[in-house]
């Protein structure tokens, strides 16, 4: 049955999101409705911070429109990126089954807006319909994946072969030109490189003939090469 409530552009805006989302798949109308009534869109401008790592959580968030990266500071002060989330992704889940603050700290690299679940009013919905629970358990699943192959990378793989594994696995849906989704700085951090040690090995691959750079786009000239780099 479609939905008959009138609705704020605002609203609707967050329903198309909210439809993108993987843990609200196959909702009715009227459970859509129940969820956007805990929910608050909220803009921020590039560098703005979302939340600080340990701050008490409000709730969890969905990407509406742009991109936020969460973050660790190391011991040393250099900022870590567990992972960039962009437009239907979410994120933060965990403060739904925790009264602990927020275990990383969330920022815009771009002009952004982003969706507010609040914690109380989801946590409201989940005792109506506990299947919600378990769809926040498979998004926990896809989280901890990702966070698994990231740490195995890290341990097995050189700066050079994690750099090129990346670039090939972009290029293959791409063309052989790849088009950086974020800052250098940030990738390099995703991929556990320092942005230096990032830079000496474009730099030392365009000099070999084996990639052009041209600001964020890498144009791979020896793809059989890079795939050496891979394990070596």
């Amino acid at each position: 049955m479609p939905d008959s409530h009138p609705r704020a552009p605002s609203e609707i805006m967050m329903l198309h999101t909210l439809k993108r989302v993987s843990m609200f798949s196959g909702l009715t109308p009227p459970e859509f409705h129940k969820i956007l009534s805990a929910c608050r869109l909220i803009s921020l401008k590039k560098e703005d911070v979302l939340f600080h790592e340990g701050t008490e959580a409000d709730g969890f968030f969905i990407v509406h429109s742009g991109a936020v990266s969460v973050h660790r500071l190391t011991p040393a002060g250099r900022e870590h990126v567990i992972r960039v989330f962009y437009p239907g992704e979410a994120f933060a889940e965990v403060a739904m089954v925790t009264g602990a603050g927020y275990p990383a700290s969330a920022s815009a690299i771009e002009d952004s807006q982003v969706i507010l679940v609040r914690r109380g009013d989801f946590r409201r919905e989940i005792h109506r319909d506990p299947d919600l629970a378990l769809r926040i358990l498979a998004s926990f699943s896809t989280h901890l994946k990702f966070l698994v192959e990231t740490v195995e990378d890290l341990k097995l793989r050189q700066g050079e072969s994690r750099l090129a594994q990346w670039l090939l696995r972009q290029s293959h849906s791409n063309g052989n030109t790849v088009e950086l989704p974020l800052a250098k700085r940030l990738l390099a951090s995703q991929l556990g490189l320092a942005p230096e040690t990032f830079s000496r090995i474009l730099s030392r691959w365009r000099e070999a003939g084996l990639v052009e750079v041209d600001g964020p786009r890498i144009t791979l000239r020896d793809p059989a090469a890079l795939e050496g780099q891979i394990g070596a």
